[in-house]
């Protein structure tokens, strides 16, 4: 497709989702979501607020055309980057017990691969700005000085970022509102899948997605190796914290539920971790090819976000303030649903308070 045709068929996207939603939850709640596209040329998403959070919402999600451009040429890079095999002698040692694919599709099909995970991709972005507007994040950001207003701008690139010095606290309560629409757009795509899909056809955009959401978030990192750190800095946790808290959804809510087995399919816990891995360093073997990038950045792919130095401590804070931050959402939150809202297992908070000996 050339970029016309992208961006058509983003606004085809956008106008579904928007009208879904419009004759749906806006129409209960008496509001309005539209989306503005904007013309700025940088890979750019925004969820802004016209109403305050006791009228009736007027919500908007503003993304630029060089984002569906950008997000759809990457999709396209990989699919050849995947095609050709220009490291699975590398993939061959890391999945030496997981019979990766060597293709995304048929050639025949490729046009329909690709359109199919530029979709995902705009879905996830989508969810993640709804998640923000449907639990108010931009009106608590305020409450702690995150933000002078309550637009939550997503900027995928850190060079467009306008950064904004902030409190280990404010930045905290910022971290954690984007974990949470995370976690929001993850379980909006997850359950929407299940519900279009069945047998090899759900298999195969389960794939697709894993590896849109991938390029997404890499598309955020970089040729970066991840920075040590224990306390929250800045409006956004690093790219790959992000991946690591995403990925690990997909296994977890689908074994956990049983939806696969009931649509057609039975892919265990273990082949979704395995699809999940290699979905994230097979996109991040491309993004290093992609931009030219000799050899590999130290601590550049996935790992287990508890076990990187300092992120104990670091999870903690993002524990603590969740924990009070998370009363304040439910009295402004638009949609009582707890599914949708960002959940720490008990596991994962008794190995920090293991490690941390409380």
């Amino acid at each position: 497709m050339n970029d016309a045709e992208i961006i058509d068929k983003a606004s085809d996207v956008f106008l579904k989702f928007t009208a879904e939603l419009n004759d749906g939850l806006y129409k209960e709640l008496n509001g309005r979501l539209s989306i503005r596209w904007s013309d700025k040329r940088c890979f750019y998403a925004c969820a802004s607020v016209g109403s305050k959070v006791e009228e009736p919402p007027k919500h908007y999600i503003d993304l630029t055309q060089e984002t569906a451009v950008l997000l759809y040429r990457d999709i396209e890079d990989y699919y050849h980057y995947i095609k050709y095999g220009a490291d699975n002698e590398k993939f061959d040692i890391i999945f030496k017990d997981f019979d990766y694919p060597k293709a995304l599709s048929s050639e025949s099909a490729k046009e329909h691969r690709c359109k199919n995970m530029f979709i995902s991709g705009l879905t996830w972005i989508l969810f993640h700005e709804l998640g923000h507007l449907i639990q108010e994040h931009g009106h608590i950001r305020t409450l702690y000085n995150c933000s002078e207003s309550t637009e939550v701008v997503d900027c995928a690139t850190n060079d467009n970022e306008i950064s904004r010095e902030l409190s280990v606290k404010a930045a905290a309560v910022s971290h954690v509102t984007e974990m949470a629409a995370d976690f929001y757009a993850m379980i909006s795509c997850l359950r929407a899948l299940v519900r279009h899909f069945e047998g090899d056809e759900l298999e195969a955009e389960i794939k697709s997605f894993t590896s849109a959401l991938a390029l997404v978030l890499y598309r955020f990192h970089g040729v970066n190796s991840y920075v040590a750190t224990e306390v929250p800095e800045g409006s956004h946790p690093q790219p790959l914290i992000r991946l690591e808290q995403t990925m690990p959804l997909i296994h977890e809510v689908y074994s956990i539920f049983d939806l696969l087995e009931t649509n057609g399919i039975r892919l265990n816990r273990l082949d979704l971790i395995n699809i999940t891995s290699w979905s994230s360093f097979t996109v991040g073997f491309f993004w290093l090819r992609k931009n030219r990038q000799l050899g590999v950045p130290d601590d550049y792919f996935l790992s287990g976000s508890l076990q990187r130095p300092g992120m104990i401590n670091y999870h903690q804070i993002i524990l603590d303030i969740w924990g009070e931050i998370k009363p304040l959402i439910d009295k402004v939150k638009r949609v009582d649903d707890p599914f949708y809202e960002l959940q720490f297992s008990d596991q994962y908070r008794e190995i920090i308070s293991q490690v941390r000996g409380v």
